[in-house]
């Protein structure tokens, strides 16, 4: 969702504030955060959005991270 401006919105539907963060879509799949329809690749996320998959994805990032 580009502005004239060239800044992002967050993807995050109902969301409307500037995004800050862009990660894959399949990252963001694995969370409770539901996105809109249009995301193909990548998904926008505003500040609180990016801090939400952040502490929701923490367990599986440690486990990625020891090799589970």
């Amino acid at each position: 969702m580009a502005e004239s401006s060239g800044t992002k919105k967050c993807d995050v539907s109902g969301c409307s504030k500037d995004a800050e963060r862009s990660i894959s879509v399949k990252q963001v799949k694995g969370s409770a955060l539901s996105l809109r329809p249009e995301c193909t690749r990548s998904a926008h996320l505003c500040k609180d959005h990016y801090r939400e998959f952040k502490k929701e994805t923490k367990k599986d990032r440690k486990l990625e991270q020891l090799g589970y």
